[in-house]
């Protein structure tokens, strides 16, 4: 997982951060959320803060911070009753060993820890499920500790933590570069094996294995494979509809190994090649997505990015005669937010969706054009982002009349009205932001349209 003096040095970076720190911070990793009839658990993911701090997922664990004495780790000690059904706890001094914190001591003892701080307004970071739940972390009754949590300062400390963590070490690049090997064997069979008849969850299940096989620990978030039409809902869960001849196929699927994770989107025909609309549009977003990649350079404002790729996307809609106009004012006006509603992509790392994309002191915009935005910030080097432009026939938004009376002249309606059943194309790649050009971390996953149409044709031979 971690080398443990990278994550001392990691909490002293921290501790310097909160300097200003007068009392104590908590930081718990969360509880195992039971299925109903099930005597299961839905899947465990510990608190990223948690997991940041420690490199712990252990569930009804617990992080502390103490400005005069320094940080413990509160650990869980399995049950006789715990080992029979889950498995053993990991022992302490392995903990010790992982994390390079030499406090490690029992849950049973964070009780104590707390009430020898009765009265001092205390930070909650992690899970704030300790406080709903505190059972599950050893303690009879919150109220009864007396302690008063301080939500101003633990906004603050949460949002040090988020700044720390947009720049990636030589360990957590190492991880993500992992997790991107993984998620291009997954797409390749993807591509390889998409056939008509096949239904998505089919497919779904074909690129998530390979994930698997090549070392991820789980997929980084739901699978998201769309055909046709399904193509054009952005968050789309795979179904058994079955792949069409003539259907373009969205697959946005990453494998997460050392709970860091990829993000990748690939759009390819079911049949052997592209036809000619398909083509065209597909080539645009490329085009679009590669320019993206080339300006992505420290000091680069994420937004700006952004609005440029959106410019792109009106000056080529325009080109097919989808939209009418100048592509400044489309996107000043947000006409080309009809086919391309979503942000350039987010800052990527522990989370999908990563901590710290936007810079303290911003607030997003509700613009049709922005408000899906997820990173606002200047680029640095060792961020590692998302590009991920797309042009989708989305029939929530192309069909609306509210819509269609604001974009009435900008808009080619009769020829929308013929594609809505299209789906929509996404190519997203997982880049680092260096001194110099980005490098693309995902980019032995093929996306150029004659390596995507070889291996759609090695598909179809017999």
């Amino acid at each position: 997982m971690f080398d443990p003096e990278r994550l001392r040095q990691r909490r002293e970076d921290i501790a310097r951060r909160w300097r200003d720190l007068r009392g104590p911070v908590v930081v718990p990793s969360g509880l195992l959320v039971p299925i109903a009839g099930t005597d299961q658990f839905h899947d465990y993911h510990a608190h990223n803060e948690h997991y940041y701090l420690s490199g712990n997922d252990q569930p009804g664990s617990v992080v502390a911070y103490d400005p005069r004495e320094g940080w413990t780790l509160f650990a869980p000690v399995a049950s006789q009753e715990d080992r029979v059904w889950i498995g053993d706890s990991i022992d302490f001094e392995t903990l010790r060993e992982r994390s390079g914190i030499e406090q490690v001591r029992p849950i049973a003892a964070l009780s104590g820890w707390l009430e020898q701080r009765r009265g001092e307004p205390l930070a909650l970071l992690g899970n704030p499920d300790l406080v709903g739940n505190p059972g599950g972390y050893g303690l009879e009754n919150w109220a009864a500790l007396e302690v008063e949590v301080d939500d101003e300062v633990s906004h603050r400390l949460s949002e040090a933590i988020s700044e720390a963590r947009r720049t990636k070490d030589e360990g957590e690049l190492a991880l993500m570069r992992q997790a991107a090997a993984a998620s291009r064997e997954g797409h390749l069979a993807g591509l390889r094996l998409a056939r008509p008849g096949m239904t998505e969850r089919q497919l779904q299940v074909e690129i998530e294995v390979e994930f698997f096989r090549n070392g991820a620990a789980r997929t980084a978030y739901g699978s998201i494979v769309g055909t046709g039409p399904n193509g054009a809902v952005l968050h789309f869960a795979p179904t058994n509809r079955p792949l069409q001849d003539g259907d373009i196929v969205l697959v946005d699927a990453g494998a997460e190994i050392g709970g860091y994770a990829s993000d990748v989107t690939r759009t390819f025909p079911v049949a052997p090649r592209f036809d000619g609309f398909q083509r065209d549009l597909y080539q645009l977003v490329l085009n679009v997505q590669e320019q993206a990649i080339r300006d992505a350079r420290p000091g680069k404002e994420y937004k700006e990015l952004h609005l440029e790729a959106s410019a792109g996307i009106a000056a080529g809609l325009a080109d097919l005669g989808i939209l009418r106009g100048r592509p400044a004012d489309l996107v000043e006006r947000d006409a080309h937010a009809l086919f391309f509603p979503h942000g350039l992509g987010h800052m990527l790392g522990l989370a999908t969706h990563d901590a710290g994309g936007c810079l303290a002191g911003r607030t997003p915009s509700d613009r049709f054009g922005l408000k899906w935005l997820r990173a606002d910030l200047p680029l640095q080097p060792g961020y590692v982002v998302t590009i991920e432009p797309g042009i989708y026939f989305i029939r929530a938004i192309l069909e609306d009349p509210a819509h269609r009376e604001a974009f009435g002249e900008m808009v080619n309606w009769d020829r929308v009205d013929r594609l809505l059943d299209f789906g929509g194309i996404r190519i997203e790649d997982d880049i680092l932001v260096t001194d110099g050009a980005a490098e693309v971390l995902s980019a032995d996953i093929p996306k150029q349209i004659d390596e995507i149409e070889v291996l759609r044709q090695e598909a179809a031979a017999p």
